[in-house]
């Protein structure tokens, strides 16, 4: 660990330290705060459950917004969750779902790679309070971020008042950062001059505006861990269809032996899958992603295997943090951590023909994608990044099992007639993979002929006919659907008998 003082070189702000309890004394009721962190890394995690305790004990009827780059931890976000009056624009909080199903929190999903901009044009109002994690204040006052970017830089750039959390307990993550901020109009905005994925085109610190920094508090505490369990057989099975359907694409388009940049999801599907690339005969791989999790920590010690990676958060479960601090130099040398408007660029995805992949709730058979709610309304998390990649990706995959078993003990087909929610659209997915197999979305044909071909090799054998049966049912037309709905009700009885008699066997568990 390292001490306070030296990892505050700026003498001005060294007089701005002070107990966590006293700085929760600048947040006031209706306040809105921009904070760091996204997939549970680089949050402030002294500064928000001290600030829960500060309201239950003081003013329980206060009320705040509160703006992050993804998910916050359960240790954090749970605690100042019934305090939130809004949220965006992505949680996986039990207790803040639980607020938002019973109307309690607002919350607006959006594309990550829009709310960053949108909080700098000031769609969401004037931020009052920032409160970010840093490993280190320079002596200019800039500050040297944590393991996630996010949106840090644009709250601190935009907040009213500033409050920094010193994170003496890991390590100085200086030399890992590349950041800049998006244009905001009239100032015409630039084209960003990445072409390659280890380009760097902004600073290694967010300058800040040392008058509006209030207080600066210590941290001695890790990252959370993310929890990951051992890859199903399923799973390793999705994994295996995904690299042979990369190989099949490789010699189909002659990519040579380089294959395009890699964007992986979070999860034990994801990891499966980087873990599969690793074993696989691609070298040099590049990683164009939003996370830095544990199946790619291997790549860090094989530089045939592995060239670069960008990202806006390094994540990891907590056997993934003592590996990745064991090669933390390495590290330093080998991944980019940038803003998550840069690293979900819609542009740079685009430019860098980024393979995407991504796990939903369930696909249907016409090849839409769910990634965040249940039965239609019932939210889990966020689009995320999700959106910003399948829309520009030169090859972009959703992978999910054929089948899910619930907590209820039914077993649910994740390939549906029809999501009732749809993230993504038929015209953003090219190719859908379960353990079952894959079917490509690239050629022109009919929405019938996708809907056969989805069933027949992507589908649980067992839900099949009835699948079949959906389609004959719904007739003719383009992704045409049946819409009496007391053929729809008997179809639904169907199902759900199927769902409640399904073999356990083999089905993947909730």
């Amino acid at each position: 660990m390292a001490t306070l003082q030296e990892r505050i070189e700026c003498k001005q702000l060294l007089n701005k330290v002070m107990p966590v309890e006293e700085a929760v004394k600048f947040v006031k009721n209706n306040d809105t705060l921009a904070i760091s962190g996204f997939t549970k890394s680089g949050e402030p995690k002294v500064f928000i459950p001290a600030l829960a305790k500060h309201f239950a004990a003081h003013a329980p009827e206060s009320r705040i917004s509160l703006f992050t780059g993804a998910s916050l931890s359960e240790q954090v976000e749970g605690p100042i969750a019934k305090y939130v009056a809004k949220r965006g624009p992505y949680m996986s909080s039990s207790e803040s779902r639980k607020l938002i199903l019973e109307g309690k929190m607002d919350f607006t999903d959006v594309h990550l790679s829009q709310f960053a901009r949108n909080l700098m044009y000031g769609f969401y109002g004037e931020i009052d309070v920032a409160v970010v994690e840093v490993s280190r204040i320079r002596e200019d006052g800039g500050v040297i971020l944590t393991s996630s970017v996010g949106i840090s830089g644009e709250a601190l750039t935009k907040a009213k008042k500033i409050i920094l959390e010193v994170n003496t307990f890991g390590s100085d993550y200086t030399g890992f950062h590349d950041l800049t901020q998006p244009r905001v109009y009239p100032r015409v905005g630039w084209p960003v001059p990445v072409t390659n994925v280890g380009d760097r085109v902004g600073s290694l610190h967010v300058p800040i505006d040392l008058s509006k920094v209030v207080a600066v508090v210590e941290s001695r505490m890790p990252d959370y861990g993310v929890d990951f369990k051992d890859p199903s057989k399923a799973e390793n099975q999705i994994a295996a269809n995904v690299i042979e359907f990369l190989q099949g694409l490789q010699k189909k388009y002659s990519w040579g032996h380089r294959i395009p940049p890699i964007q992986s999801g979070v999860g034990n599907i994801a990891n499966a899958i980087v873990g599969g690339l690793y074993d696989s005969p691609f070298n040099k791989i590049r990683f164009w992603t939003e996370v830095f999790q544990d199946g790619m920590l291997k790549f860090l010690d094989n530089e045939d295997k592995f060239e670069v990676a960008s990202c806006t958060a390094v994540s990891f479960s907590n056997a993934g943090y003592k590996q990745f601090l064991q090669n933390f130099d390495k590290a330093r040398e080998k991944i980019i951590l940038r803003p998550m408007w840069l690293s979900n660029s819609p542009e740079i995805i685009s430019r860098l023909f980024v393979i995407a992949m991504n796990t939903p709730i369930e696909v249907d058979i016409y090849g839409h994608a769910n990634s965040t709610h249940v039965d239609g309304s019932k939210i889990i998390n966020g689009l995320g990044g999700s959106g910003d990649f399948l829309r520009n990706a030169y090859v972009s995959i959703v992978h999910t099992p054929s089948t899910r078993r619930l907590k209820d003990g039914r077993t649910v087909s994740c390939v549906m007639p029809y999501v009732r929610h749809i993230d993504h659209t038929e015209h953003d997915i090219k190719c859908v993979v379960t353990e079952q197999g894959v079917v490509l979305n690239t050629e022109i044909r009919s929405a019938i002929r996708r809907a056969d071909e989805i069933i027949e090799k992507c589908a649980h054998p067992y839900f099949r006919p009835l699948l079949r049966s959906y389609l004959k049912m719904a007739g003719t037309g383009d992704e045409p659907r049946i819409t009496d709905l007391a053929r729809l009700k008997g179809w639904w009885d169907e199902y759900d008998t199927a769902c409640k008699e399904f073999p356990a066997q083999g089905a993947n568990t909730d």
